[in-house]
């Protein structure tokens, strides 16, 4: 249901009369008769259903209400002349909104972005992080890079990339250490553990054939990106996806702790409504052509 608002003309009676505290002065700056500024602002105080003036001397005042009004009326008007002047005479770029999963956005897409904006010539990218629970994003944005199984009904999806999970950790951990790379996977388990309450060790633990029992933490984070940090400033050692921790590894911050490692299952895709198909699918291809660069570089 459309709601119902005074018109425009009683509104900007309203303000300039609020500015020059006179209704004659605001007629004669608005070309109008008194009689009709009058009528102007009767009809938005019974709108508002309050009095927006009081008589005061030769001139008017403004009541609690009204000053308000008033102040929160200046600020509208303010954004409706900025959206008029971002389109008044003047070409409007293609725009795409595009939702990436936090922990990506961080870890991976900021970097890359010069690039992603160099493929998408006269495009405008508005770029979001909604938290991962918020579903109803997919309904208001063009495309978001999610991570999961492929299971998002009433929307496509592709599958930008599988990954894989390795242990990590700096330079700096394993000289204090006196250890070298690879190490052997009981090794590991001797150095400060940092984790993710997403992800277990136990299938990594499998992996290298070691007991599985979920190993004592020194530190947890909520944000693998924060892990990926963590673990570059030396706090510990962590598992982290190839893909998210690809720049800290080709800048020497992190290195590969084992041979060991584990195909995940829990993936990155675009997702993005049917009916924007072909409006996403470049972004898509330079997405895909990006990932695929980070991942075959490391």
């Amino acid at each position: 249901m459309l709601k119902r608002y005074p018109s425009i003309q009683s509104m900007q009676a309203f303000l300039q009369a609020a500015r020059t505290g006179s209704f004659s002065s605001a007629a004669r700056q608005l070309s109008l008769t008194h009689s009709a500024i009058s009528q102007q602002i009767r009809t938005l105080e019974e709108f508002v259903g309050q009095p927006l003036f009081v008589r005061e001397g030769g001139g008017v005042a403004l009541t609690d209400a009204g000053a308000l009004f008033a102040n929160q009326l200046e600020d509208g008007f303010e954004h409706i002349d900025r959206a008029l002047s971002s389109v008044r005479e003047r070409a409007v770029r293609h725009a795409i909104t595009l939702d990436v999963d936090p922990e990506l956005a961080q870890s991976w897409l900021m970097t890359r972005l010069p690039d992603v904006l160099a493929a998408l010539a006269d495009t405008s990218l508005t770029v979001l992080s909604t938290p991962r629970h918020e579903r109803s994003a997919f309904e208001r944005v063009d495309i978001a890079l999610r991570y999961g199984y492929g299971e998002w009904d009433g929307f496509d999806n592709a599958l930008i990339c599988d990954d894989r999970l390795i242990a990590v950790g700096s330079p700096a951990l394993l000289m204090s250490r006196g250890l070298s790379a690879p190490l052997e996977p009981a090794h590991l388990l001797a150095l400060p553990l940092l984790g993710y309450p997403k992800r277990s060790w136990i299938p990594w633990l499998e992996a290298a054939h070691l007991p599985a029992a979920e190993p004592n933490a020194v530190a947890v984070f909520d944000n693998a990106a924060s892990l990926i940090a963590a673990a570059s400033a030396g706090v510990g050692a962590g598992l982290a996806r190839g893909l998210l921790a690809a720049d800290a590894l080709s800048n020497g911050n992190l290195i590969e702790l084992t041979k060991v490692e584990i195909p995940t299952h829990y993936n990155l895709y675009a997702v993005w409504p049917r009916e924007k198909a072909e409006r996403v699918a470049p972004l898509i291809e330079v997405i895909r052509m990006l990932v695929a660069q980070t991942l075959n570089a490391n």
